[in-house]
């Protein structure tokens, strides 16, 4: 089989969930044949784009993608676009879909497109039976921060009122743009592809196929049994994504001083690229901003407590994965843990409210038993149903479900 592989970034080293995703996409796809890669890149990428060892592909093409720009006046042009995303309108032009076009060689057995966006970048090309992965919905992200933003009762100022009726207005707008766009590249393609059965729920179209996230199973899981001293808390992931740094500033500012009322010298650290905001919680030993580490696990092996204060976003969280393959206890948001089909309680603590997110952080640091049978019930949750191997046997058979169907 004859595979292309179209990639939103050159995902290693993995960093964050999509990439360690699409890493799983890519080695899975060129085990079935010959395999050519085309990755847009960030403009901000200092990482060479170097292959793993072992890797075979047959060509290989990086791209540097564009550049937002939100300026004022770019966001008027965005008005005038009809059905276009603002994050799409607001890229500055670089020629992708001349590039790609002119790289890509004939017809493929088989296309995988990792996101809508990308689809759409490269021109939606029509060169085999394709799958187009959407680990996001754009549009349900939108909307969860649009109520967010009328729940956090900051609202004191009309200026501040008057603030959150232009952004509110814009995110309705925004959210039927990336709706309509899921939809239409949904339609023009053989399948797609979502986390869970509720994103595909909420998709709600009938090409669209379930492939889970996953995680290696560790030899050695690095959880420890007793709480360490000082407690730890552990939040990761790009700290520069829009969910994961309001979850940063969130736990910080409004959860921690309730733990601290209850347990003094508790820690948090936040490992994962920082966006200006939360390099600004920086403030050693109480907060620490790692920035990107080389590897989890030792951080991981530190942690006494991994939590999850999303509190607007799509998909499903890998790191809420790997803490259940290393037996390290879970507090999340319902938003957080949302895909995974776990229970509050069982598998980990779920809390909606800071004061209950602290009380069920308290919880995980003191109750020994309790955090006995979370990880029990967690990791055996993972070895069932989110190992990679689980997710490489999916994206195997929908590969060649999806060549097969092709050739008739």
């Amino acid at each position: 089989m004859r595979s292309l592989v179209i990639a939103e970034d050159f995902p290693w080293p993995p960093t964050t969930g999509g990439l360690l995703r699409l890493v799983q996409v890519i080695e899975t796809i060129s085990e079935l044949g010959e395999t050519d890669l085309f990755s847009l890149t960030y403009p901000r990428r200092s990482d060479p784009c170097d292959l793993p060892a072992g890797l075979a592909l047959r060509r290989m093409k990086t791209m540097t993608g564009p550049k937002p720009d939100f300026s004022a006046s770019r966001r008027l042009k965005w008005l005038a676009s009809p059905g276009t995303p603002l994050e799409l309108a607001a890229a500055q032009p670089v020629p992708i879909r001349t590039e790609f076009m002119s790289w890509a060689e004939g017809k493929y057995d088989f296309v995988w497109c990792s996101r809508v966006a990308t689809f759409d970048q490269v021109g939606r090309p029509h060169l085999g039976p394709t799958v187009v992965d959407i680990d996001d919905l754009e549009d349900q992200k939108l909307r969860a921060r649009l109520a967010l933003m009328w729940k956090d009762g900051s609202l004191r100022k009309p200026r501040d009122v008057a603030h959150n009726l232009v952004a509110s207005a814009q995110s309705t707008l925004n959210a039927r743009r990336w709706r309509s766009l899921e939809t239409s590249v949904a339609r023009a393609v053989d399948r797609v592809v979502v986390c869970s059965q509720l994103d595909a729920t909420r998709l709600g179209e009938p090409n669209a196929t379930v492939i889970p996230n996953g995680y290696d199973a560790p030899d050695d899981p690095v959880g420890r049994d007793e709480v360490g001293t000082p407690p730890t808390l552990l939040m990761q992931g790009s700290l520069k994504y829009g969910p994961n740094a309001d979850a940063a500033r969130w736990l910080v500012g409004k959860i921690l001083p309730r733990i601290r009322a209850e347990i003094p010298d508790v820690r948090v650290r936040l490992v994962g690229d920082p966006d200006g905001g939360v390099l600004k919680l920086h403030d050693p030993p109480r907060v620490t901003v790692t920035g990107r580490v080389p590897s989890m696990v030792p951080e991981l092996a530190q942690a006494d407590l991994v939590v999850v204060p999303i509190r607007y976003g799509s998909g499903t969280r890998i790191k809420i994965l790997e803490s259940f393959a290393h037996r390290i206890p879970v507090v999340s948001t319902v938003v957080g843990a949302e895909g995974l089909d776990v229970e509050d309680g069982r598998q980990l603590l779920l809390a909606e409210d800071a004061a209950s997110f602290a009380k069920a952080c308290v919880r995980g640091l003191k109750d020994q038993e309790l955090r006995r049978t979370l990880v029990e019930a967690a990791q055996l949750r993972f070895l069932e149903r989110h190992q990679w191997s689980t997710t490489q046997a999916c994206i195997r058979r929908l590969a060649r479900e999806t060549a097969g169907a092709g050739d008739g």
